[in-house]
């Protein structure tokens, strides 16, 4: 009799090992702000128009109230399996001049046709 309970002790175990090592967490990947490429940064060029640079760029996340000859765009990524992490956001600061694009200034993007910001 006590090797029955045993066996089913053992094979209730046994089953839910099997049923529960299936069962995971997913985390999806995390992207706020604004998806920036450099392909699009490319296109950037001076004197183009704000219209034009939104046609490029998209609108930004936050629209500018005070500042208008100054657009930020910024865009956060975090992997899902490292979720632990902090999100770290990369920004880029369009400038412009009687509504027409000047200069960029940013630490991680660097479009190729725009001057940085002096």
């Amino acid at each position: 009799m006590a090797s029955f309970k045993l066996v089913r002790i053992c094979s209730i175990i046994l089953m839910l090992s099997v049923a529960l090592s299936g069962c995971t967490l997913y985390r999806c990947n995390l992207q706020q702000g604004n998806y920036i490429t450099q392909a699009a940064l490319d296109k950037l060029e001076p004197g183009l128009t704000k219209n034009e640079v939104q046609d490029i760029m998209g609108s930004t996340v936050v629209n500018p109230m005070f500042v208008t000859e100054e657009w930020n765009y910024s865009y956060g990524y975090v992997d899902g399996k490292h979720r632990d992490q902090p999100i770290k956001f990369h920004t880029i600061t369009l400038n412009f001049k009687n509504g027409r694009l000047t200069s960029y200034n940013s630490n991680y993007w660097h479009p190729a046709n725009l001057p940085r910001e002096k």
